[in-house]
């Protein structure tokens, strides 16, 4: 793990730790989704996965020693997932071809990096051409996920005003959105992704030490599972 001195991110840099609620997170978001699509309660907790992925991201780029490789191993994972995504979210034929240039979060993530490092080495073409892409293609979260990794770097030392940016950014679907009813008022459920706030900027040392390609791998995996469940059992 990173030592103080070498901290170039003033908020939790224990990512694997991070990483590991995030995939946790997503697993009840894509089972909901994909299994139990009336039951927003497994897609609440899942709201709390990309602010989360999104974040480490923005650590990858300012600690990674190579970002060449880094963009190159996350493309490689890109391309595996994303037919298994479009099979696993839609499972005919008619749904997957309709579907198939839905770009998955891996492609989302890499155009993150890339504006990121633009930013940070002052690239600004490689930024503004990673914001055109984003904006003219259909990728998973879109252009909203690559503006929460700019924040994250913009304010990568001041973390009060980071957390409050980020806390009004994911709290504003609370007031667009009608999925369900709390004490009388409708909201939106993607505003839940306001409780990754806690896990992204308490320090929490943990430390786990988990393999980089087993986080890589999850995603395409556990889609491919319940792809499987969804046609054998379901």
């Amino acid at each position: 793990m990173f030592k103080v001195e070498e901290r170039r991110i003033a908020s939790n840099l224990d990512t694997n730790f991070l990483k590991i609620i995030a995939i946790i997170a997503m697993t009840f978001d894509h089972t909901g989704k994909i299994l139990f699509p009336d039951v927003l309660y497994f897609q609440i907790i899942g709201r709390i996965a990309f602010p989360i992925f999104a974040y480490c991201i923005v650590v990858g780029c300012l600690y990674t020693h190579d970002i060449k490789k880094y963009i190159l191993r996350l493309f490689i994972f890109a391309l595996i997932s994303q037919p298994i995504y479009a099979l696993a979210n839609h499972p005919t034929w008619n749904g997957f071809v309709e579907n198939i240039f839905i770009w998955n979060i891996f492609f989302t993530l890499i155009i993150g990096l890339s504006v990121v490092y633009g930013l940070k080495d002052r690239k600004w073409w490689i930024s503004v051409l990673g914001l055109l892409v984003v904006g003219l293609f259909n990728f998973d979260y879109g252009i909203d996920g690559v503006i929460l990794m700019i924040v994250f770097f913009l304010c990568r030392n001041n973390p009060i005003i980071s957390a409050t940016i980020i806390g009004v950014l994911l709290s504003i679907p609370f007031f667009l959105g009608n999925d369900l009813m709390i004490l009388g008022v409708s909201i939106g459920k993607q505003g839940f992704a306001i409780l990754s706030l806690p896990f992204i900027y308490i320090n929490t040392n943990l430390n786990p030490r988990v393999n980089k390609y087993v986080f890589y791998a999850f995603y395409p995996v556990h889609l491919l599972v319940l792809y499987f469940i969804q046609i054998f059992i379901y």
